[in-house]
């Protein structure tokens, strides 16, 4: 049993060194005051200063994350109400059907995703920018809130629900007081990882961002893609890592202060 326990220890501690000293590394490299990214010449802060100086970075950090923001929003309201829905109708000849259509974002390639998404705008009329990087992204994030939500309502039963309606509240008094406080550590996991997805993401990206929309990852794998990787290039990186490490940390944050309320 020692043995074993012994075994898995070392197991774990293998994958996390294996998983984070790659990330650890390239934390360490953005503070090089040097201009080469694999050779250490000194402490320095100049290279997250040059990043929070320069419109070409900013920009699209705030175009990320106001991408981010509004994906969420749009997935958290789409697939909660697609989600709690579905975990209330009976098992059906539908159901099938519903977890095939919200599964297949999931599923097929992103870049075919990402190039369907690119013939439809351009056979509706709908310019790259803004609001076609939101819509490209609410369509794939939108399964995971709907499918995390539908697993949490679909284990809870109808039985509070059916308990609020028999003391006397209504529909919607059931609704915003019963069912979405029960769904809502589901949605909390849901938001943060449509948020994740929508803030690293570079394939649809690539395909629906215009000039003056383009997103951090896109900047972050335009210079790696030419070969300029630099101390710049690894704080902007870091930029990206904090940002996705803070959503994770207010996640878990989020589910414990629920838990206790």
């Amino acid at each position: 049993m020692k043995l074993a326990r012994a075994v898995l220890a070392a197991y774990v501690g293998l994958f996390f060194v294996a998983l984070y000293t790659p990330i650890g590394v390239l934390v360490g490299l953005s503070f090089n005051a040097g201009r080469q990214a694999t050779v250490w010449e000194g402490f320095s802060f100049h290279w997250f200063q040059t990043v929070w100086s320069d419109v070409r970075y900013t920009g699209p950090f705030w175009n990320s994350i106001w991408i981010g923001v509004l994906t969420t929003f749009l997935s958290v309201a789409l697939g909660t109400l697609a989600g709690i829905a579905v975990a209330r109708r009976p098992p059906g000849r539908f159901s099938f059907a519903w977890d095939a259509l919200i599964l297949t974002p999931l599923i097929i390639p992103e870049i075919i995703e990402a190039l369907s998404i690119q013939l439809f705008y351009q056979i509706v009329g709908i310019p790259n920018g803004v609001v076609a990087t939101v819509i490209g992204h609410t369509v794939f994030s939108v399964s995971f809130v709907a499918l995390i939500v539908r697993a949490r309502m679909g284990g809870l039963g109808k039985a509070y629900e059916e308990a609020s309606m028999v003391l006397g509240a209504g529909r919607l008094q059931t609704f915003t007081r019963v069912l979405l406080p029960l769904a809502a550590p589901a949605i909390i996991a849901g938001s943060f990882l449509a948020f994740a997805s929508s803030w690293d993401d570079v394939v649809k990206s690539s395909f629906t961002t215009s000039v003056d929309s383009r997103t951090l990852p896109l900047v972050v794998f335009a210079a790696a893609a030419r070969g300029r990787i630099s101390p710049l290039l690894n704080a902007l990186a870091v930029v990206m890592v904090i940002i996705s490490f803070s959503a994770a940390f207010m996640r878990i944050w989020a589910e414990k202060r629920l838990s206790r309320t």
